[in-house]
């Protein structure tokens, strides 16, 4: 068999096998006793193949499927260092080396060093520990194990309305709907592997919460496709542990352009100035008008500095890992999840000529690889503006966001979008030139788009995932959608949103997956819940003698606030004032809305790009009612919970105070763009804490303070 299958995961030719499961975005999680007894696993893989037969697909895989360890470099480094340090007490003992010898080296050595030498190595010289501290976090891959295959069974693809009890990994339907499986990928395979942890694991788990594990393939031609970051095997029960919520990263290969073409065009706008001003100044002009250019560059010069203006959302990711790395290092963070605005576009409108033909989503050729590479520490090319890469080394788990359905890219001039990346009108029509944007494909969605996500990151668009008494449900949100046209003028685009299947899906988690008492945490990209900015003439007139020193603001009717007033606490439900379906979800959202006020413990939400939290309660004697999607659906959506507004996050400090505010929605801040009410609202994500099994705090950080 010639089977050739590129790193890319684009298909050359038949005959071929692709691991789906698990992945870079969805890892398997492993549990390893805290005393480390236990040192053999078993694992499930599902694999799509041409291959129709189950014993040549046996013969196919044997012996070349490997998983690979990762570990940190500096704790490598010491191992090795004290290693040495016995082979040389050794040598000192037994070998060819004197006391006296070594003894009188030292002495004529010491006597050789004047004064001002000696002066000089005390300033320079680092002892090996310093060097060790200084050294960057990077990942250093240790020896393969070998998998023996246990069982290899057939498997079909399945609907998510149709998973229930055991169906974690099985494939879906749109793989094959969407010819995201090219050639003649018909067959799917749950494969059943064992493995065995070596002494370097153990000792690696002695010191460390987790191991990650890169599943390797070895293809006919000895190429090898690679799984990055998608087993993982851990010491936690659950019961105490952190993960990092981020949302809407914008990354692009774009973003890293920027700053250097920006910078050229400056230095080429000064130069040509200065000599529009040098030849006035010698020809014409007095000694006041020379005086009134010099002003000028004297105004000019007061901008700021690009550097210390310029926001690329691609280097904040980056931050953003070297944050996480130290974190995971002293044990603080067990696993980080992406909901959503993974990247800004998945491609650029305009290629080169000979790429004119590509229009099936190469992945090389998309933001999908901007991504993979900065989380795997790969840097490129050095380009001006951009920070160098750490590898992650904390397991993910990723939800495709609106703006990943997005084909193509768009004018950072349209909406100001520049500003978010602190440009002047100026430098961002500098752009025009390289990045010009075809303004009708900008606007267009496509499933399509996600054909390299689906195959290099994360096959699931819907997932859940239980580790101990702890349920997370992961749920798609969507494309853009056109039906509420004045979310998408005003620049808070509403998402599809929930089909029914998706409902379907929730409710078999309900009846298959949840125990009671268990915490459950939803992740989605779009908030169902997101307040419109002013209220209605009639709304304002309604509170404005109620409530003191109302001022048409959302902040203002905090709890906290109209609790200190010592107003009636019904008086701070906002969803009697607001209209509180201000690009969200457009379909099933009371549904939705239903189901986190019921079952969530805390929805995690992005899409708005700013810190919102609110608290559901059961709505006693009056539920409000909004407009589905006006102008072109009037109907009118009831509203299944009573909504109420504050920073929940910075006001409860423990787990007994949360639990009675408990059911919590809320939004985290954009980790790539700031707000857009509010640039400066950026780089930030949320650290979710769970001790002794209850959820102890949620707080929002921020990658610069």
């Amino acid at each position: 068999m010639n089977n050739k299958l590129n790193d890319t995961g684009n298909i050359k030719e038949k005959n071929t096998v692709l691991i789906l499961d698990p992945n870079l975005g969805h890892p398997s999680f492993l549990n390893i006793d805290k005393k480390l007894k236990n040192r053999k696993f078993e694992f499930d893989l599902i694999l799509a193949t041409s291959i129709p037969d189950t014993k040549d697909l046996e013969t196919f895989l044997e012996n070349r499927i490997k998983l690979t360890p990762i570990f940190e470099y500096k704790w490598k480094l010491k191992r090795i260092l004290k290693k040495e340090r016995k082979k040389r007490i050794l040598r000192k003992l037994f070998g060819k080396e004197s006391k006296n010898s070594s003894l009188w080296l030292k002495i004529k050595n010491l006597f050789k060093k004047s004064k001002k030498t000696e002066k000089k190595e005390k300033k320079i010289k680092i002892t090996p520990k310093e060097k060790q501290k200084r050294l960057k976090i990077r990942a250093y891959r240790g020896d393969p194990l070998d998998l023996m295959i246990d069982s290899i069974i057939p498997t079909s693809l399945i609907k998510i309305e149709e998973q229930n009890k055991d169906d974690l990994y099985s494939p879906q339907v749109y793989l094959m709907k969407q010819a995201i499986l090219e050639g003649a990928i018909k067959f799917f395979y749950k494969v059943k592997v064992l493995f065995k942890l070596d002494k370097e694991i153990i000792k690696f788990l002695r010191s460390h919460n987790f191991v990650m594990f890169d599943i390797a393939f070895r293809k006919h031609d000895n190429e090898e496709g690679i799984n990055h970051h998608s087993l993982v095997v851990t010491k936690n029960n659950w019961e105490n542990f952190t993960f990092i919520h981020a949302t809407d990263l914008h990354l692009a290969e774009r973003n890293d352009r920027v700053y250097e073409i920006v910078k050229k065009w400056t230095s080429l706008f000064r130069k040509k100035q200065f000599l529009d001003i040098t030849e006035k100044s010698v020809k014409t002009a007095s000694f006041f008008k020379r005086m009134f250019h010099k002003k000028q560059e004297l105004k000019v010069e007061r901008i700021k500095p690009l550097h210390r203006r310029f926001i690329n959302p691609n280097n904040n990711f980056r931050r953003f890992i070297r944050i996480i790395n130290r974190k995971v290092l002293k044990n603080e963070v067990d696993f980080v999840v992406l909901t959503g605005d993974i990247v800004d576009f998945v491609m650029l409108s305009r290629l080169p000529k000979d790429l004119k033909k590509l229009i099936d989503f190469d992945y090389e050729h998309t933001n999908w690889k901007t991504f993979k590479e900065i989380i795997l520490g790969r840097n490129k090319k050095k380009r001006r503006g951009v920070i160098t890469n750490e590898e992650l080394l904390c397991p993910i788990f990723t939800l495709p966001g609106n703006h990943d359905f997005r084909p193509y890219h768009y004018d950072l001039r349209w909406g100001n979008l520049y500003k978010k990346m602190g440009l002047n009108a100026n430098e961002a029509l500098a752009l025009n030139d390289e990045l010009a944007a075809n303004p009708i494909t900008a606007i267009t969605k496509s499933f399509r788009a996600l054909k390299s996500y689906l195959i290099q990151i994360n096959p699931a668009l819907d997932y859940f995932l239980k580790l101990g008494n702890q349920n997370f449900i992961f749920l798609n949100s969507g494309p853009d959608s056109f039906k509420n046209i004045r979310d998408l003028i005003s620049g808070h685009p509403s998402v599809t949103g929930l089909s029914n299947r998706q409902i379907k899906f929730l409710e078999n988690i309900i009846n298959f997956k949840i125990k009671k008492g268990e915490n459950v945490f939803i992740f989605v990209h779009a908030p169902p819940i997101n307040p419109t900015k002013k209220l209605s003439f009639l709304s304002r007139s309604k509170i404005k003698d109620i409530v003191d020193g109302f001022l048409d603001n959302l902040e203002n009717l905090r709890e906290s606030i109209i609790k200190k007033q010592g107003k009636k606490s019904l008086l701070a439900r906002i969803d009697m004032h607001f209209n509180i379906k201000f690009g969200t979800i457009s379909n099933n959202w009371e549904r939705f809305m239903n189901f986190c006020k019921n079952y969530s413990l805390l929805t995690l939400a992005g899409h708005t790009h700013e810190l919102k939290e609110f608290r559901l309660v059961e709505p006693t004697g009056f539920k409000s009612k909004f407009y589905d999607a006006p102008p072109f659906i009037l109907k009118k959506v009831e509203n299944p919970a009573a909504v109420y507004y504050d920073l929940y996050s910075e006001i409860l400090n423990d787990s007994e105070a949360i639990e009675k505010y408990t059911p919590l929605v809320v939004h985290t801040p954009a980790l790539g763009f700031g707000g857009y009410n509010d640039p400066k609202m950026v780089g930030a994500y949320r650290e979710i804490k769970i001790q002794d099994g209850k959820l102890a705090s949620f707080k929002v950080k921020f990658i610069n303070r």
